[in-house]
């Protein structure tokens, strides 16, 4: 395992960033190859990870370990760009199929109704009392577990659920009555 920390890369406080990539380029670049197929996407997220580095480090503790640190940051870009692909309802059976699922899916026609029905979700959100706002928030835009919602916010998984049900039950009334089908 990598020893090096942040400060291995500092000169008078200052992150030389120049030797952070050339060090770890290849080991970040052969980890987004075993994940993603996408050339572009590849260098993209590889210019992003070092990048989040420089932005964050001065507020990054110097003993910690540059490696991990850089592991961590991949992994979230690559969640985060996937994140994408679900809060837009995309299936995606095979990960590496996504660019053509993708150009197939955006047409001017949807993706003005996709606007327009995201506009009804978040005023609907906007409207509701903070806590269960915030349980759909964490649900479905963060990705969490009704366990762990339940742990951080001190709430029955049952009340969770509920508020779920719930929830959805209204945006769809929502959607409906704008004229538009709940799930398409």
């Amino acid at each position: 395992m990598d020893t090096k920390t942040i400060a291995d890369f500092e000169n008078k406080n200052i992150l030389n960033i120049e030797l952070v990539i050339e060090t770890y380029t290849p080991y970040i670049y052969t980890m987004l190859k075993n994940c993603l197929s996408n050339q572009e996407d590849i260098e993209e997220i590889l210019s992003d990870v070092f990048m989040v580095l420089w932005k964050n480090h001065p507020q990054i503790n110097n003993d910690i370990k540059i490696k991990p640190y850089l592991v961590g940051i991949t992994k979230n870009l690559i969640r985060k760009k996937y994140r994408y692909l679900k809060i837009k309802k995309i299936e995606i059976e095979n990960i590496e199929n996504y660019e053509n699922i993708i150009s197939n899916y955006i047409d001017v026609e949807n993706l003005m109704e996709t606007n327009e029905k995201s506009k009804i979700i978040l005023n609907t959100l906007d409207n509701m009392k903070e806590e269960k706002k915030q349980i759909f928030m964490m649900f479905y835009y963060k990705s969490q577990k009704i366990k762990e919602i339940s742990k951080q916010l001190n709430i029955s998984q049952g009340k969770i659920k509920t508020v779920l049900h719930r929830t959805r039950k209204l945006i769809k009334k929502k959607l409906k009555e704008r004229g538009y089908g709940y799930g398409k």
